[in-house]
């Protein structure tokens, strides 16, 4: 009688599935995070102050509706077998990662954490920036790992489609918090 084995991490699986369970688990964290926050934001009754930086916050969101562009380039070099094209695609978006992260520290000096919607942007934005770093070492290391070990970059293409994976859910994560932060 043969004895099945149970399954782990690194068994085989298809790209799709390893996609799937990496974009449900970001997906997972994004709601929680989002929730708590926002169920806070819209407990809270309070408005949007004047103090808010309203040109950097649509500034920044311009920045990653604009980032879609080298995300679906990477990803049509990584369907074509392109590997090291896509490797300037994921350095522009480390580029982009960094600048967000710059801003979101930046924008923190506009309101008071005093405030009700001081305190709330902040904690918000903090998550946001904590998936902003996570997305900037994900990035970096798909771009050391395409430059030292070509083969190993091409041979776990899954693993760079869900980094791409990863920066639609931050793009789409940013375009939210500007709509609720900075236009509601």
């Amino acid at each position: 009688m043969a004895m099945e084995k149970s399954g782990s991490l690194m068994d085989p699986a298809s790209e799709r599935a390893k996609r799937g369970a990496f974009f449900f688990l970001m997906l997972f964290a994004g709601i929680i995070a989002a929730a708590w926050d926002l169920a806070r934001f819209v407990w809270g009754g309070t408005g949007i102050p004047k103090e808010a930086d309203f040109g950097l916050g649509i500034g920044m969101g311009v920045l990653m509706l604009l980032s879609i562009a080298p995300m679906w380039a990477a990803r049509r070099k990584l369907d074509r077998g392109d590997e090291t094209g896509a490797l300037g695609n994921f350095s522009a978006l480390l580029i982009v990662s960094l600048i967000m992260l710059a801003g979101i520290v930046y924008g923190w000096r506009a309101v008071p954490i005093g405030t009700g919607y001081g305190g709330i942007f902040d904690v918000t934005s903090g998550w946001l920036g904590l998936y902003f770093v996570g997305g900037a070492l994900a990035l970096l290391a798909s771009v050391m790992k395409g430059k030292r070990v070509p083969q190993r970059f091409k041979d776990e293409r899954w693993v760079a489609y869900n980094v791409l994976s990863f920066w639609g859910f931050l793009v789409t994560s940013w375009v939210i918090f500007v709509l609720i932060f900075y236009v509601a």
